[in-house]
């Protein structure tokens, strides 16, 4: 624990130009939108619009940072070769720096977001009709979710360029990955349209209550609520695409111990 405690330490320090980054490029935004905004008098619409647009871009943020992680490593092959922890744990390492710093600029973001929406007047009319406390917390988490699934993803195919680029040179080994990356994506949008497919997700409904209220007026224009509107999940497709990353993240993992060029 303790040496794996150390490597996350390494990954916060040499991950901090990829945190600082986009912080300060969103307050820079933030401040253009301001003022332009300013000038029309939609300030706080203006920064919302940015900070909504920030928040939403959150889904890749991990694979931002593990591409920059990554090739850091690559100075530092021959330290790691020596290194006693398997794989695992410094690409584990590298997506908790990846977690911690995403999380402090969701932060960020967010509570940009809710300030300006609360000076715009946004929040005072949506509190009617949608439960925005429910809403964020379902759609922040979603974030967070879709942010590992993608980073995952990106360095299962970063490793097999990696793997490819031993023999090749990194025009030809890009060009290879990202056929197979076309190729596999297709091949995967076929399978989720079979009946196995939706047999092994569509297990386990979830009905979520209480996001957003339906209304409608009576013949004397009397405004009423009807019912509250529920979202369906369904546990069986949380379970089966964790078991996909897992698989995934140890395959990058076994193509590291074999010595791949990170």
């Amino acid at each position: 624990m303790n040496a794996f405690t150390s490597l996350a330490k390494k990954e916060l320090r040499m991950g901090m130009p990829v945190f600082l980054v986009p912080v300060i490029i969103f307050i820079m935004a933030v401040a253009v939108a301001a003022y332009f905004g300013g000038r029309s008098g939609v300030a706080a619409e203006a920064v919302a619009a940015v900070s909504i647009a920030a928040v939403t871009m959150q889904i890749f943020y991990l694979i931002y940072y593990m591409n920059f992680s990554l090739k850091a490593e690559k100075k530092k092959l021959h330290l790691w070769l020596h290194n006693p922890l398997p794989g695992y744990s410094m690409l584990l390492a590298k997506l908790s720096a990846g977690l911690i710093s995403m999380l402090i600029t969701l932060f960020i973001t967010g509570v940009t977001l809710i300030i300006s929406a609360q000076s715009a007047g946004f929040i005072t009319h949506l509190q009617n009709d949608f439960n925005l406390t429910n809403i964020g917390f379902f759609s922040g988490l979603h974030v967070l979710l879709i942010a590992i699934d993608f980073s995952i993803y990106f360095v299962f195919f970063y490793m097999i360029y990696l793997l490819f680029n031993r023999n090749f040179g990194g025009f030809i080994s890009f060009c290879f990955t990202f056929v197979l990356f076309g190729v596999s994506t297709y091949l995967w949008g076929m399978f989720t349209e079979t009946a196995i497919y939706r047999s092994l997700i569509s297990w386990g409904e979830i009905e979520l209550n209480g996001f957003v209220f339906n209304r409608q007026l009576d013949a004397n224009g009397i405004e009423f609520f009807t019912e509250f509107n529920t979202v369906h999940v369904f546990l069986g497709y949380y379970i089966f695409e964790t078991i996909i990353v897992l698989l995934l993240f140890f395959a990058a993992s076994w193509m590291l111990d074999r010595k791949v060029e990170v």
